[in-house]
């Protein structure tokens, strides 16, 4: 299934569908299978080989199956320019830490 979308599309989707992580509105595992489809076009079987795991490992993990270790979680992530990190839980710490970043980068902007 070859998907054939620009670079603004693929980010717009990318940045809706971390979004939807970020509000609890998508698991991880949804987040990569979702990614996976839309954003690339890869099927299961190519997408494993690309990382370098098997098939039946990335559907648990795309399943929230597998308790998987943080090395093979970042590495499914890194083809779609991500990787793991530690978030605060509570919904105002994150907004806080979100409006933080984006200041500290507007500041730098201009530089």
């Amino acid at each position: 299934m070859k998907i054939t979308i620009s670079p603004f599309q693929r980010e717009a989707m990318l940045l809706e569908l971390l979004q939807q992580l970020i509000e609890d509105k998508l698991s991880q595992g949804e987040l990569l299978m979702q990614l996976r489809k839309k954003v690339l076009g890869f099927s299961q079987e190519r997408y494993a080989a690309l990382v370098g795991i098997n098939r039946r490992t990335l559907s648990d993990i795309e399943q929230d199956k597998e308790n998987t270790t943080l090395s093979t979680l970042n590495r499914v992530f890194k083809p779609l320019g991500l990787k793991l990190g530690v978030l605060p839980r509570q919904p105002h710490m994150l907004k806080t830490l979100l409006i933080q970043l984006a200041d500290h980068g507007e500041s730098n902007d201009h530089i």
